[in-house]
């Protein structure tokens, strides 16, 4: 009886393990077919056309502009796409001479305040930016270029620009130009080379710059001839997202934000892991962050998140990890989080109404 009893008990456990298994397999699934391949049509036709994009193929970097839901994607080598139906048809952005990747999530970014303006710090291609969204300026080439970049978008006529540069001897080289990038002087400061350890560059002001290391936030108001801390707090956004006069950052440990053009810092909302973001909707309260974590949302300018999707699932070659390689953005106005990295499409998730 007792070993009947075993055999018994046995057979409940297999069955409630592979129950488990299957319904934890379904549900990943499930999660992983959320996510649409909005881009292969594009490559399957530009292929078509003769165009072969550079390694590692696919595409690299995706925005979008937050007043009226255009996506813009860039095909690796071939430049930047643009789609205004959520990636059903897409045209090449006239006038842009941008060719290369994006090494990161913060290579492709644009003025949340005003989307027409945004930059590309391209690697291994030209890389440049338009303060109209019509005419385009190249950046002076340095090698191999660029992981990613921040622009002063909070002046008019934005002249500032802070470079983190790919892979150098010492590693973790920073320049700054003061001419929209017809120039670049190197700074006397490091980032370290290890790109899993927080790192940042930020462009403020004319002369004021912030940059991080892991050791604080430390600012220079001379152009980054000295430096003050300014804050022990570590951001794990590579650079800072300006909107509406502040200046955000994000941590493990939720928003950063500053009103003086990186004097202080202060904590903003409840806690959230952030590594990429934060993504404006109509105004400052309605924010969508990335981050280890998954996808987050607030719509009370941080006191609550919810937590709205995962990041889109890792696949053979480059990992959509919002560390590094992966790469993220938000349509408030069609409600979609976008997702890429090098070497593969661009993929769209919808998120549910209520989200």
């Amino acid at each position: 009886m007792k070993r009947f009893l075993l055999a018994i008990l046995f057979l409940v456990v297999a069955a409630t393990w592979t129950t488990a298994q299957t319904s934890k397999t379904s549900t990943t699934a499930k999660s992983a077919d959320a996510w649409r391949d909005i881009a292969t049509p594009l490559l399957d036709k530009l292929k078509s056309q003769g165009l072969v994009t550079a390694y590692p193929g696919g595409c690299s970097g995706v925005v979008v502009n937050r007043l009226n839901g255009e996506v813009t994607i860039k095909v690796v080598g071939l430049g930047l796409y643009r789609s205004s139906d959520q990636g059903a048809a897409w045209s090449k952005v006239e006038g842009n001479p941008i060719t290369g990747r994006d090494e990161t999530g913060w290579t492709t970014n644009m003025d949340a305040g005003d989307p027409r303006r945004m930059a590309s710090f391209s690697l291994d291609g030209v890389a440049g930016w338009t303060t109209d969204g019509k005419t385009w300026r190249k950046f002076a080439e340095m090698g191999r270029n660029w992981d990613y970049g921040s622009i002063d978008w909070s002046a008019a006529a934005p002249a500032t620009i802070i470079v983190a540069k790919h892979e150098t001897t010492p590693a973790g080289e920073v320049y700054v130009s003061s001419d929209g990038g017809a120039s670049w002087k190197k700074l006397d400061i490091l980032l370290g080379g290890d790109r899993r350890e927080p790192a940042m560059v930020g462009s403020l002001g004319t002369t004021t710059l912030i940059y991080s290391n892991g050791h604080g936030i430390f600012r220079s108001t001379d152009s980054g001839t000295t430096w003050t801390l300014v804050s022990p707090e570590n951001p794990l956004t590579r650079i800072p997202v300006y909107f509406r006069t502040a200046h955000y950052l994000g941590t493990s440990k939720g928003l950063l934000v500053s009103r003086d053009r990186g004097a202080t810092w202060k904590s903003l909302g409840s806690a959230v892991s952030i590594r990429q973001g934060p993504f404006f909707g109509a105004n400052e309260k309605n924010m969508v962050v990335a981050g280890d974590d998954g996808v987050f949302r607030t719509i009370d300018g941080g006191i609550n998140w919810l937590r709205v999707s995962g990041l889109h699932p890792d696949d053979k070659g480059f990992s959509f990890s919002t560390n590094w390689f992966g790469c993220y953005a938000w349509d408030p106005i069609h409600n979609i989080i976008y997702s890429s990295t090098m070497g593969h499409p661009v993929y769209s998730l919808k998120l549910n109404p209520a989200k």
